[in-house]
């Protein structure tokens, strides 16, 4: 273990900058990209690597010799000619630059600077000093080139903040330098870690700056393994300087102290470098934070929301389309949508570019279903790493790829298999996996909305036709109630000639109004209301007459002002029974009922008073116009004040309620006149 504990930090520290640096000379000689910015960061970044490895080699001291030096200024040359070049017109040629008056000087300025450091004219603090003025001559150029960045700040703030740095960490090195006249060792040893660790900022920019069109690529995996190496350096690096501290406080105890330490820190490094599990944490959060997407989030969100506003509930190929809108999100181009009810086979709803559901699949399924229904766990059949695949004795009957579960309510609804040819299959990763994830939590959505709205459409169909029937038992009800008054005159009247009459007029009324209610039935709709004009005084007084005759007590008609009005006749006179009738129900034998016809410039007016029970203002807010909601019990279907109220609305007219509980109510009917 000796040979860390004398380990020099420094050389590790130029050793990591001039590995940074080769590989990021590397990287950018591999673009195609060729133009100014780009040429001159390739010189600057080989320099730096020249610069560490020099120092990593020879061991000199810095400003020492005429190659130290011109190494330090060269390197200071090349990132101002980078800057310079930057702040300039990004489309300017070398020869162009070159050639311009700023950079004639400067290069001039660095030459007699050169042969004055090289020929000893000057002293050292001197030199130290220069070097000091061209690190700030930088920072000014770093701050111009922030402030001229404006809205794309964004994309050339790691440049900014990797060159501040460093060059802040050699300002305080040569202001410290110049002042005692020799560098300090130890801001010298830490120099290569400030160089090597401002490298990935570096690279980050240049990737960001669209207008350098400098496109670099770097692999996954050796991001991963240059991490894996850095962070080993790193780590031996800790051990060193731990190891000088055991040396320094140890005593006697030292070597058996150094032994000890050194054995469990190999061994925790070893258990970090191959452990499985950590090395797929590390990739996932590389992946996440230091690459681009692999999809656009933004087009694909928006393609797979067109593709799904196609589908139409009126048609039959609805599960086609949502399927279709599944394959295209995700690129794959054949597929199967399949409904899993619980305790029945496996049905499938659609299919695209794929036979039906065999066997071997629908066995698949089940397996599925046993292992994962209650997990949201997409599987990729061609993983053999995976642990539902490895159990699956033969695949090649399968056409699928990728198994997407649709869940609802907790429980697994369906699932979506989808495959492709080889050449365009995507492997199951991180990324895919919550793209998928993204797309299917969307589709499915879309699908079991889509599954809601049809048995809610169901479900409306057998309202309205349940709704249509009530009102035609209601009406039944008003027949019967003529039926059973035709019957309780006949024995009285069965001789006179005019009774006689009045009972075909009766008849012939309610076989037409029977007819209504059949078509109605039939048709599972309203029938379009017949229009005519009628005196209203007489229509309501043939109401009570016929209708009402059969139940204590009788209202009473006044009528005010007559008027005459033009409704459906026989739907106006349900409404105004239907009011009587309810008038009836709430009031004692004994009691009293009023109707009342009054008009003026513009409305009817037709008020119906009653001694009854009355209501209180709850009831009236919250039952007395709610459909199927009755106080007679089975006698009452709770339409009769809905019905009236809707008359009012369809006509524009009011229907008013004044009521106190076991004073009486109040009913106000106002129809327009015109």
């Amino acid at each position: 273990m000796d040979f860390l504990s004398q380990l020099a930090l420094d050389k590790v520290g130029y050793t990591l900058a001039a590995l940074a640096n080769l590989i990021f000379f590397l990287l950018l000689l591999a673009t195609k990209a060729n133009n100014l910015p780009r040429l001159l960061l390739l010189g600057w970044t080989l320099n730096c690597c020249a610069w560490a490895a020099y120092y990593l080699l020879s061991g000199a001291v810095p400003y020492d010799n005429a190659f130290s030096l011109l190494l330090e200024l060269t390197r200071y040359y090349l990132l101002l000619l980078f800057l310079l070049a930057v702040l300039s017109s990004g489309t300017r040629q070398a020869g162009q630059l070159i050639k311009s008056k700023t950079v004639a000087l400067l290069t001039v300025a660095m030459l007699l600077w050169y042969l004055l450091c090289y020929w000893q004219l000057i002293s050292v603090n001197l030199i130290f000093t220069g070097s000091l003025a061209l690190c700030i001559l930088q920072l000014a150029f770093v701050e111009a080139l922030y402030r001229r960045s404006a809205e794309n700040k964004w994309q050339y703030k790691p440049l900014v903040i990797s060159l501040s740095l460093s060059l802040l960490f050699d300002f305080v090195l040569l202001a410290e330098s110049a002042l005692f006249g020799e560098v300090d060792s130890q801001l010298w040893a830490a120099r290569g870690y400030v160089g090597a660790s401002l490298v990935p900022l570096m690279l980050l920019s240049v990737r960001r700056i669209k207008a350098w069109g400098i496109s670099v690529y770097v692999s996954r995996d050796i991001v991963l393994q240059s991490s894996l190496v850095l962070a080993s350096g790193a780590y031996l690096c800790l051990l060193a300087i731990a190891g000088f501290y055991i040396r320094y406080v140890g005593g006697t105890w030292s070597n058996l102290l150094q032994t000890t330490f050194f054995s469990l820190g190999f061994a925790m490094l070893a258990l970090l470098l191959f452990s499985g599990a950590l090395r797929r944490k590390l990739k996932v959060y590389i992946e996440k934070h230091f690459f681009a997407n692999k999809f656009d989030y933004r087009q694909k969100w928006l393609e797979l929301t067109r593709l799904l506003r196609q589908v139409d509930l009126s048609q039959t190929e609805q599960y086609d389309t949502i399927l279709q809108a599944w394959l295209t999100a995700v690129g794959y181009s054949r597929g199967c949508l399949i409904r899993l009810p619980t305790n029945a086979p496996a049905k499938c709803l659609a299919t695209i570019n794929r036979a039906a559901l065999t066997a071997d699949e629908a066995v698949l399924l089940k397996r599925y279903s046993s292992a994962y229904a209650l997990q949201h766990w997409l599987v990729d059949l061609s993983e053999t790493d995976d642990n539902f695949v490895r159990q699956q004795q033969d695949l090649k009957n399968i056409d699928a790829q990728l198994l997407l579960p649709i869940h609802a309510d907790g429980e697994l609804w369906g699932i979506c298999m989808i495959n492709t040819p080889d050449v365009d299959k995507q492997k199951l990763n991180w990324e895919l996996r919550d793209y998928l994830m993204l797309v299917t939590e969307q589709t499915a959505s879309y699908l079991l909305l889509m599954e809601a709205s049809k048995t809610l459409s169901e479900n409306a169909q057998f309202a309205a036709f349940s709704r249509m029937s009530s009102f035609v038992v209601h009406d039944l009800k008003n027949v019967k109630a003529q039926l059973d008054l035709l019957l309780q005159n006949v024995r009285k009247h069965k001789a006179n000639p005019a009774f006689i009459d009045d009972v075909f007029d009766t008849l012939d009324a309610m076989q037409q109004r029977l007819n209504t209610m059949l078509s109605q039935l039939n048709t599972k709709r309203n029938q379009r209301e017949t229009v005519s004009a009628f005196d209203v005084g007489t229509m309501i007084q043939s109401v009570i007459t016929q209708r009402c005759a059969t139940k204590l007590p009788l209202p009473v008609l006044q009528v005010v002002t007559p008027c005459q009005v033009r409704f459906d006749k026989e739907r106006f006179a349900s409404v105004i029974y239907n009011l009587l009738d309810n008038a009836q129900h709430a009031t004692a034998a004994d009691g009293c009922i009023t109707i009342t016809v009054n008009t003026d410039k513009h409305n009817l007016q037709l008020e119906i008073v009653d001694n009854g029970c009355g209501m209180s203002e709850d009831f009236i807010h919250q039952r007395l116009f709610k459909p199927f909601d009755s106080t007679k019990g089975n006698s009452g279907m709770g339409v009769g004040a809905y019905d009236a109220l809707h008359f009012a609305q369809q006509h524009n007219g009011q229907l008013l309620v004044n009521s106190k509980p076991n004073i009486g109510t109040t009913f106000t009917l106002v129809l327009p006149l015109h």
